[in-house]
């Protein structure tokens, strides 16, 4: 199927939009790129690539246009305010709205998976592709701020800073003590958003783990909607974390027998766990204890078989540990291309890059765990922040 890309003019209300290549690549969803069969591995990664790269830009401009807009338009607000209402504004949920505003589930590419979800599970889906329609039109005019800027302006921002100002206005007649929680709360979210943009900072210019980022952020598209988005990037995320940089390395035939000896173990202590949780720790007051222990590792079957069988294959680490070496030496490298292959990524991280994923991860953790705990912290700037949590 191909855009109609004079129904796509039509509805940005660009008649000049002369790049319209652009449009094809902002336009056409992940979901759509990965059923596609008339593309290779190569070309998929590659527009799925140029997709998250135009949206991360129009992101940053999004933001910018806004916070230009309301510094130009309003001098009476302070740097709380201004905070606030961006945050209101640029928010996923927003961005969906203004991606149905242009009608821009009849105009683009999605593929199946992500077309048969609910609409309320395509706010991050249209939000993110709004972004990339953003970044599109920044490129169509030679990186020209102004253009892009009256077009967010006058089609979109104006007319939501207004709506919350007078919203504003009307929570401003409540009591005193009302007016210096809602400061309270914007100092919070301050803090929180300025946290978020430090976490991702230490990767943004790290080319490896933005893809990383990028295929962490495509698994839980093809995650079933009733997980959590966040949880779910968060447990990918760890995932390569033990495959990536302890598996691998484990069962690198370089590695020392020692240190390879010390980490299969976990194949029976993971056993022991979901047992211990599953029947020992008070079961009858919770059920879901038992649950967990049939619902383990089931984002990723495949991977569960091919561990299972590992566990199965290895010989008794206490017993036989010159059998151990010999089936590390001859069958490792074989179960590391096994186990990438399986998850769609390379699992290649040298140790800058090691250090930084474990810095970003934890980062985002102690963020999550702040957002839980903070009662402060809006739904509106809690979402805006879940929405990129371990992912971009």
């Amino acid at each position: 199927m191909d855009i109609n890309i004079e129904a796509v003019k039509k509805a940005i209300n660009i008649a000049d939009f002369n790049h319209t290549e652009l449009l094809e690549v902002a336009l056409t969803h992940p979901s759509y790129i990965f059923e596609d069969r008339n593309l290779d591995k190569q070309q998929q990664v590659k527009q799925e690539r140029d997709y998250r790269r135009l949206a991360i830009l129009g992101d940053a401009i999004f933001n910018a246009v806004v916070i230009d807009y309301l510094h130009k338009n309003d001098s009476t607000l302070n740097q709380g305010k201004i905070t606030e209402l961006k945050s209101n504004i640029v928010r996923r949920e927003k961005a969906c709205e203004f991606a149905h505003k242009l009608n821009l589930r009849k105009i683009c590419r999605l593929g199946g998976s992500a077309k048969d979800k609910e609409i309320s599970k395509q706010v991050n889906l249209f939000g993110e592709m709004f972004e990339a329609l953003v970044g599109a039109i920044y490129l169509n005019f030679d990186r020209n701020f102004s253009h892009v800027r009256d077009w967010l302006v006058n089609h979109f921002i104006k007319q939501s800073v207004d709506e919350l100002k007078e919203l504003g206005a009307t929570d401003k007649e409540s009591s005193e003590d009302n007016s210096q929680t809602a400061s309270t709360v914007n100092a919070d979210e301050a803090t929180l958003l300025q946290k978020k943009a430090e976490a991702d900072a230490l990767i943004a210019n790290n080319e490896k783990l933005q893809e990383l980022l990028t295929w962490v952020n495509k698994k839980s598209l093809q995650t079933e909607p009733h997980y959590q988005p966040v949880k779910v990037r968060a447990f990918y995320l760890a995932l390569i974390w033990l495959l990536g940089i302890t598996f691998a390395r484990k069962l690198d035939p370089n590695c020392s027998p020692g240190k390879a000896r010390q980490f299969f173990p976990c194949f029976n202590r993971a056993c022991d766990v979901v047992l211990d949780i599953a029947f020992f720790d008070n079961p009858n007051t919770d059920p879901a204890n038992v649950i967990v222990s049939v619902f383990a590792l089931d984002l990723e079957p495949e991977l569960k078989q091919a561990l299972q069988k590992i566990k199965a294959e290895l010989p008794d680490l206490d017993k036989e540990k010159e059998r151990f070496e010999d089936w590390r030496q001859n069958n490792g490298q074989g179960w590391i291309d096994k186990i990438r292959n399986i998850l769609g990524h390379d699992l290649q991280l040298d140790d800058e890059q090691r250090n930084l994923l474990k810095k970003y991860y934890n980062a985002n953790r102690c963020l999550l765990e702040e957002l839980n705990s903070n009662s402060n912290v809006t739904s509106t700037v809690r979402q805006e922040i879940e929405n990129k949590l371990f992912g971009i």
